[in-house]
């Protein structure tokens, strides 16, 4: 692939987390165009699109689930239990009535079945669909792939036909789900993301190189087929992490959204040359999934450095994690918890990955000494 082509990707990656941070907030949703593109119907699935773009079945089947297992489902399971211990901290010792309890269905089920459980890392509930649908994409098409790892159109056209009614028929089912938090809502949201993610498999095997148009002409052609469906279906809008609220018709609501990924697509293309000027950009790109776990945490910090002024609510700050404080104008101070709750979570992320590091080394290295003492011994 073209070093353009995965800077486009790169950036779609940080326009989707950016999304993410900025729409957990609420108070000013700084990409949605008005209202026209609102991001919970779209941002998640974009990193599904993206995931199936680049699904490497060149891979054996070892080494995928090998490494989709360590770093996805062994992160996840790390970090719920560091998140279980804090919320268990606070919530018995700081006063603090947010999460669940510190127990065995909260550390070992509940990461499958909610995602929730301990709120500071609820964004990681994604984590689980989107495990579980590259695995389904990996075996559904590792069999129809050559030898290189790729995929004619018939088969990836036919891949992404089979995962639209399979969505479709998941969105159907899912108003009556009244987000019940049991592997019925795991299966759900997989059925609902497979679409995004077979859209990305079909979009790099035969849809790119059609897509072709200047960015100027195909984006407002883009936002005009959404502003018509929007209109004509003003109650598309749903919540991905539920599946609720569900008031159109399914084909309606992958329509939308399919075509505000493409809409981005494009954003992210045109913008794609700053990848080549910014570092920073880079890693965000690069690290995506330390901000999707710690962006609560981050907000959190924020708010506890905030907590000691005068109009702070400290009862709302410890019994809702949607309170926010804010210095002055909302959108100015919006900006400010964007950029610092990044930085806090990509800190995290990168102190986490040290520690790891040297425990590791560390444990290799007392390992290598008693290889040492036992060989002496015999000697």
């Amino acid at each position: 692939m073209a070093k353009n082509g995965i800077d486009t990707f790169k950036m779609l990656y940080v326009l989707a987390i950016f999304m993410i941070v900025d729409g957990h907030i609420g108070h000013f949703d700084y990409l949605d165009l008005g209202g026209l593109l609102r991001y919970q119907n779209y941002h998640t699935a974009l990193f599904m699109f993206v995931s199936g773009y680049f699904l490497n079945l060149e891979r054996g089947y070892k080494a995928f689930f090998a490494r989709k297992t360590a770093k996805i489902l062994v992160s996840l399971y790390l970090w719920n239990l560091v998140y279980g211990g804090v919320c268990f901290l606070l919530n018995r010792y700081g006063g603090f009535s947010l999460g669940g309890a510190f127990s065995a269905y909260n550390l070992l089920i509940a990461p499958f079945t909610d995602g929730h459980q301990f709120i500071y890392n609820m964004g990681a509930w994604f984590l689980v669909p989107l495990f579980l649908v590259q695995c389904i994409g990996f075996l559904a098409l590792k069999p129809l792939s050559d030898e290189k790892g790729r995929l004619n159109g018939v088969i990836a056209g036919g891949f992404f036909l089979a995962m639209f009614g399979l969505g479709c028929l998941a969105l159907m089912a899912a108003p009556e789900n009244n987000a019940a938090r049991t592997f019925y809502l795991t299966l759900l949201r997989v059925a609902y993301f497979l679409p995004s993610f077979a859209l990305g498999v079909w979009y790099r095997a035969v849809l790119e190189k059609y897509d072709v148009l200047k960015t100027g002409v195909r984006s407002v052609a883009l936002l005009f087929l959404i502003a018509v469906l929007c209109y004509a279906y003003p109650n598309y809008n749903h919540i991905p992490a539920w599946l609720d609220y569900v008031g159109e018709p399914a084909l309606v609501i992958y329509l939308i959204s399919f075509t505000a990924i493409l809409f981005w697509l494009g954003v992210a293309r045109f913008l794609a040359p700053l990848m080549q000027k910014s570092r920073a950009l880079c890693y965000l790109s690069e690290h995506t999934f330390d901000i999707m776990m710690h962006h609560f945490a981050g907000f959190m910090m924020i708010k506890a450095a905030l907590s000691g002024l005068g109009e702070f609510d400290k009862a709302a700050f410890k019994s809702d994690i949607w309170y926010y404080y804010f210095l002055g104008r909302e959108d100015l101070s919006q900006w400010l918890y964007i950029v610092i709750t990044i930085v806090i979570a990509l800190l995290i992320g990168f102190t986490s990955r040290k520690i790891g590091g040297i425990i590791l080394k560390t444990v290799h290295f007392e390992r290598v000494l008693e290889f040492g003492r036992r060989s002496d011994e015999k000697l």
